[in-house]
């Protein structure tokens, strides 16, 4: 019913280290001064506070991504100023990029972390900018990240089967949450619908801490959730993991089958990237796309992407413009089938 939306670009470049030699120079204020300007950094380099726009409240997988960068940079001393992580919730992230854009073009200390609604929401006319240069910037594309459709355990779910059953017994009754109209979460629900010939209906939620409250609350019976987002409620058995979203196993959850092996293919990868606003020059898209590598390289994100799942797919700023067209190419014919389906 769909191809794979999760496309692997094994585009990760090397980082090259130059190792500069030091000349041996008599102690004179002459070369003392230009010891001093051998070893100041060539192009841009940010000399105030950043800061780092999460459209999305606490918790979620977008959140989870940005404060683990965020640490990094910290903890390696890879950048000579602040990044401050701000959550800018509402509106299935239109809130944060429109608070993005508001920065004006050009504005070289502000940057945002993407997701599928970055692409679906100004598909169904939702949002006031256009996921391309138009608006944005593009500095990196970080990760691909799996979902795991979960669910309130009073049900007694355990497979998709078991999904199937009673929604075919009891019509229009089980509730999928998700955030915003036009998200992932919606467009696997639609597609999980059209291949099994049942009726789950659509509830939308603005950020996914209000969606997992709705889980644990059992106001809705089921959801999908990137693996740093479910995790800690899978192992309390406050959720229960039903099937991985993706084409393997994941290996923190080795017991629990993907959607393909049990019969419904709806794999699927969620895309988390970084953005500023359209405009900015080329030697401060560089800086920040080489913090980011450097970021991608370290054990820690390495140690974090494995234990969350995440495949660690790093695509400078000269690529990610491109793959973010094929992306936006890819959920407008998810939206399609979603849109057909309701």
């Amino acid at each position: 019913m769909k191809r794979a939306l999760a496309l692997i670009l094994a585009a990760v470049m090397a980082l090259a280290l130059v190792a500069c030699g030091q000349k041996e120079t008599p102690t004179t204020p002459d070369n003392s001064d230009q010891q001093q300007e051998d070893q100041t950094p060539e192009g841009w380099v940010p000399t105030k506070d950043i800061e780092f726009v999460i459209p999305f409240g606490a918790g979620g997988g977008n959140d989870v991504m940005v404060r683990k960068i965020v640490e990094i940079i910290e903890k390696n001393n890879l950048c000579p100023v602040n990044i401050v992580p701000v959550n800018k919730s509402g509106g299935s992230g239109v809130v944060g990029y429109t608070y993005l854009t508001s920065k004006g073009a050009g504005d070289e200390y502000t940057l945002a972390s993407t997701s599928a609604s970055f692409y679906t929401q100004p598909l169904t006319g939702n949002s006031p900018f256009t996921p391309d240069e138009t608006n944005f910037s593009f500095v990196a594309h970080m990760v691909k990240d799996p979902v795991v459709l979960v669910a309130n355990p009073k049900y007694g779910f355990t497979s998709m089967q078991d999904i199937v059953d009673y929604a075919k017994a009891h019509p229009g009754e089980l509730k999928w949450g998700g955030i915003g109209n036009a998200s992932d979460d919606a467009i696997i629900m639609y597609m999980f619908n059209d291949l099994a010939g049942i009726d789950l209906t659509y509830v939308p939620y603005d950020d996914s801490g209000l969606l997992q409250a709705a889980v644990l609350g059992g106001h809705i019976a089921l959801s999908v959730n990137s693996l740093a987002e479910a995790e800690e409620h899978m192992k309390a058995g406050t959720m229960t993991p039903i099937a991985v979203c993706a084409d393997e196993r994941l290996a923190g959850l080795p017991d629990v089958s993907t959607t393909a092996e049990q019969g419904y293919d709806i794999s699927h990868q969620q895309s988390r990237g970084i953005v500023m606003n359209a405009g900015v020059k080329e030697e401060v898209l560089a800086y920040y796309s080489d913090l980011f590598q450097q970021v991608a390289e370290t054990d820690e994100w390495k140690d974090f992407t494995e234990k969350n799942a995440m495949s660690n797919i790093f695509l400078p700023y000269d690529q990610y413009a491109a793959y973010a067209e094929e992306m936006l190419a890819d959920y407008t014919e998810y939206l399609a089938l979603a849109n057909a389906n309701q």
